[in-house]
């Protein structure tokens, strides 16, 4: 029971860090209420929030490794890192990822 409550406080405590550095983020409000149609569009304006929102829906997906790869960037983005840092990081993470892969 204890081990359910602290999970449940940590996840509260960052959706709602996720809320406030998300906000911040450039063009995040007008990638959320964008149309579907228009979606590609509004990314390629706010690439930075595009990506911030990418990763926070691809924290599940995947196996252990991609999954780490996802949460180490995103919880550097709550921490505040720059997202070209991020981006940066993750890019060459994912390409090492797949390097290692490649024939399995």
């Amino acid at each position: 029971m204890q081990c359910n409550q602290h999970n449940s406080f940590r996840m509260r405590d960052l959706e709602a860090r996720e809320q406030d550095v998300y906000s911040r983020i450039p063009g995040m409000k007008e990638l959320l209420h964008a149309a579907p149609d228009k979606w590609n569009d509004v990314e390629l304006r706010y690439p930075d929030a595009a990506f911030a929102l990418m990763v926070a829906n691809h924290l599940s997906m995947g196996n252990q490794e991609q999954n780490a790869i996802h949460q180490k960037a995103y919880l550097s983005i709550l921490e505040g890192e720059p997202i070209q840092n991020v981006r940066f990081r993750y890019d060459y993470d994912l390409e090492q990822y797949l390097e290692r892969h490649m024939w399995d």
